[in-house]
């Protein structure tokens, strides 16, 4: 019980007795639980957003992480491309590279060469965060023992010894040594054996044997059969995959305008190694020379010694045609030329060439039998004919590019390699890029 004391001005004391008072005092500290409960829930939306902000934050970190694995996946892509781009024949890969400004490194780069293509595959590694990039890479051109614009006909008297090109489509009568890519469609006759593997942009018609794996476009050939049906693929068939051709380069004289100036006219070769000699020498110790219009490399009967051997890397580019009617044979493996015409290339019968021929234009060849120890790289060549049509010096007709008589084209690595740096502008096309599986 509790008592008030109230004054008054007659000071008489008045003592007040309730049950009201008693309740109130129970109700001090009924709020308690109700500030514990706030307490306790501003304490739980705290730790909350604590945790968000540290999950952000450390999932921000993971995406600086992610892109600078990303970063040193690709760096390890152009570092392969680099190396190819000095030596195409390069197939080891990269193991481990530390990278310290990044404290990142780069895992491992692989290349997978395919029938016409270089797979490269590249991981890249920071703080333990690993991203992989692939890359479908395409092969020059010049890599090929025989690449031509159009559709080709392989038959004989034509001798293909290293990896066929075509924009079009193939027709092989013979056998071929190695791989085979046809950019429209590919038939292999009956009792014909490709070596290597196919790739057809659309359908193969394979009546023959393929050693490898055939690559094909579309599901079936145009009636409807299994491109495996009539034939034999010892390897995989991989129907219906969209596969990115190279595009074919515009003129090829074009990159070698600047070169030392070499009138147009006829020269023995003895004449030509002597311009060669005086040139500067450019990247990688090549020199390159350019004639305005045609360049004719005849026999130096009458003309005093002429070799049939020449020395040194050179390119020799021509804005028109170029003909070759006479040996030219390198005289050591560290040697090598090439032949550039803007227009056509001819080449005489009985003639060995150790070089790399490329033609904006249309191959020629007539008479006995002729070989090229390098590559050809030619913007047509639609006729093969067993007659040599009687007569060793080669012309031009009405047909986009012929080969009369006998001829055998030799793909030669080293030769390709020496000169490769400076003959890049044909190839090298990235056909895709994409994030790859790290497993």
């Amino acid at each position: 019980m509790v008592e008030f004391w109230l004054h008054r001005a007659a000071s008489k004391r008045i003592t007040v007795r309730t049950g009201m008072a008693w309740q109130c005092w129970q109700q001090r500290g009924s709020a308690l639980p109700a500030v514990l409960l706030a307490i306790l829930v501003l304490s739980l939306l705290g730790a909350g957003f604590l945790s968000l902000s540290l999950v952000e934050r450390q999932g921000a970190a993971n995406e600086v992480k992610i892109t600078q694995a990303t970063y040193l996946a690709e760096a390890g892509i152009n570092l392969a491309l680099a190396r190819l781009r000095r030596d195409p024949g390069w197939r080891e890969g990269l193991g481990e590279i530390y990278l310290t400004p990044a404290k990142g490194r780069i895992t491992s780069v692989s290349v997978v060469p395919q029938a016409a293509s270089y797979r490269l595959r590249s991981e890249g590694e920071i703080d333990g965060v690993r991203r992989a990039i692939e890359v479908d890479l395409a092969r020059p051109f010049f890599s090929y023992a025989l690449a031509s614009a159009g559709d080709i006909t392989i038959k004989n008297p034509l001798t293909i010894n290293g990896d066929l090109f075509a924009t079009g489509s193939i027709y092989l009568q013979k056998g071929a040594s190695g791989n085979v890519a046809a950019g429209v469609d590919l038939t292999i006759q009956n009792n014909t054996t490709v070596q290597g593997s196919v790739v057809t942009g659309r359908y193969l018609y394979n009546y023959g044997t393929i050693r490898g794996d055939a690559t094909v476009g579309q599901t079936t050939d145009k009636y409807g059969n299994d491109p495996n049906y009539y034939g034999r693929v010892n390897g995989q068939v991989i129907k219906g995959l969209s596969f990115s051709f190279p595009n074919w380069p515009g003129d090829l004289a074009a990159p070698y305008t600047g070169g030392e100036p070499l009138p147009a006219g006829e020269y023995t070769l003895a004449m030509l190694q002597e311009l060669v000699d005086s040139a500067p020498a450019g990247d990688n110790d090549i020199k390159i020379l350019y004639c305005p219009g045609d360049l004719i490399i005849e026999s130096g009967k009458g003309k005093g010694n002429d070799p049939d051997f020449y020395t040194g890397k050179a390119i020799i580019a021509a804005a028109g045609d170029i003909t070759l009617g006479k040996d030219i044979r390198v005289t050591t493996g560290s040697d090598a030329w090439a032949f550039v015409a803007g227009n056509d290339i001819l080449l005489d019968g009985g003639v060995t060439v150790d070089a790399v021929l490329m033609s904006n234009g249309y191959f020629y060849k007539q008479g006995a039998a002729s070989t090229i120890n390098g590559s050809l790289v030619t913007g047509g060549l639609t006729e093969v004919d067993e007659d040599d049509g009687g007569d060793n010096k080669s012309s031009k007709d009405n047909s986009r590019g012929n080969i009369k008589g006998p001829l055998t084209i030799n793909a030669q690595d080293n030769r390709i390699q020496v000169l490769s740096p400076v003959l890049a502008a044909t190839g090298w096309q990235v056909l895709s890029w994409r994030g790859a599986s790290l497993y």
